[in-house]
């Protein structure tokens, strides 16, 4: 089978994951996706593979800087080279979890971003430095998600602040989305999104109350990755390793 008609075959096969929040199972198993995306060729395996480790939590806690974070991530998007979609997403997915390490390290009581580039990522750190003391860092006009991340955060609100990253972050899945349907782009961005349903089908608030205790806990005992680059709560430790075996 030729790759065009072996990736419409695999995308075809995937049931629609639909919106999120809005359904507790997931439509697909890991063991029945990861039967699907048995019709890759090894060389897309190896880079979808890449791609969930930098943006996943188990992938990159065994990391001990966030500077080595960032290095990891510039190495994966050079690696995507030939799909520029996926280069701009991963990019976007770091993007975003820089600005919510920036939220964090402001609701700590830091009163600079210090040197930001050695745990920030992207096109806004020097917008963050510029404007720490601004609520959204002077993005709030067109990222309003910003603002209200720092609103719920001076709440104290995990639970909803966990939701909204977990909205903008399938925002920006559906924003590539939609340019791509039976490609290797289209492949890992379902992918990338299985895992924010699968995720969240497993969700209930004690369990995430714990898991951002053990964060802020991390934060106050100086640990660098935990609470930084890679403070976003999209995945687990739990999730990534559930989600290893469908890309080995």
């Amino acid at each position: 089978m030729s790759r065009p008609h072996q990736y419409i075959a695999l995308m075809t096969s995937l049931p629609h994951l639909g919106k999120l929040f809005s359904r507790k199972e997931v439509p697909i198993s890991q063991f029945r996706l990861k039967q699907r995306l048995a019709m890759l060729v090894p060389e897309h395996v190896a880079l979808l593979r890449e791609m969930v480790e930098v943006t996943a939590w188990a992938g990159v806690a065994k990391y001990n800087q966030d500077i080595e974070v960032i290095r990891r991530a510039n190495q994966v998007i050079a690696d995507l080279k030939d799909y520029p979609d996926l280069q701009n997403l991963v990019g976007a997915r770091m993007e975003t979890r820089t600005l919510i390490a920036a939220l964090r390290r402001r609701a700590r009581g830091q009163d600079t971003a210090g040197d930001i580039q050695s745990w920030g990522f992207g096109r806004w750190c020097s917008q963050i430095k510029a404007n720490w003391s601004d609520p959204a860092f002077g993005l709030g006009h067109f990222m309003p998600w910003v603002s209200e991340a720092h609103r719920l955060m001076q709440q104290d609100d995990h639970i909803a602040m966990e939701r909204l990253t977990l909205t903008e972050v399938f925002r920006q899945l559906d924003q590539f989305g939609t340019r791509h349907e039976f490609d290797f782009e289209a492949v890992g961005i379902y992918v990338l999104r299985w895992v924010i349903v699968e995720r969240w089908s497993r969700y209930n608030d004690d369990d995430a109350r714990k898991r951002l205790q053990s964060l802020i806990s991390s934060a106050l005992n100086g640990t660098d990755v935990a609470e930084n680059i890679a403070s976003t709560q999209v995945f687990s430790t739990d999730n990534s390793l559930n989600f290893e075996g469908v890309t080995s």
